[in-house]
């Protein structure tokens, strides 16, 4: 009698020890600009495939998602540059906004998971930030 093959399990995802550690950077398929005001513009260019894109063809529909920055997201994402922590991000803002701690650390993580989710954010853990289970 055969035994079943299995499929290998990829190993566990590190945990993070310390969340504010992390390093934002922007996707190579994000563009951003500056408007005349210093706000960010974010363009993210998103191909549909298959059926969806021959109807978005036809149709000349632009999947393009955009987003503009407020003044406090200027200020958040005008400081990823792939080596950044949030940590240093938070610092940063909390003294140029006037802002308490515990006020601009809910704002950065409100913006980062936000950016995230629209896939205008990723994140590195860098080694000292993370733990193996």
């Amino acid at each position: 009698m055969r035994g079943i093959a299995r499929k290998p399990q990829a190993p566990p995802p590190p945990i993070i020890t310390d969340p504010f550690a992390v390093i934002p950077v922007q996707p190579d398929t994000v563009e951003r600009k500056q408007d005349s005001q210093g706000n960010i513009h974010l363009r993210l260019s998103v191909q549909p495939k298959g059926m969806v894109k021959k109807v978005a063809d036809w149709l000349g529909y632009d999947y393009t998602k955009k987003i503009q920055l407020d003044e406090y997201g200027t200020a958040y994402y005008s400081q990823v540059d792939g080596q950044t922590t949030l940590d240093t991000i938070i610092n940063h803002m909390t003294d140029k906004l006037g802002t308490s701690r515990d006020d601009t650390e809910g704002m950065v993580v409100l913006y980062t998971k936000k950016l995230m989710t629209m896939n205008m954010l990723a994140l590195i853990v860098p080694e000292n930030a993370r733990r193996n289970p």
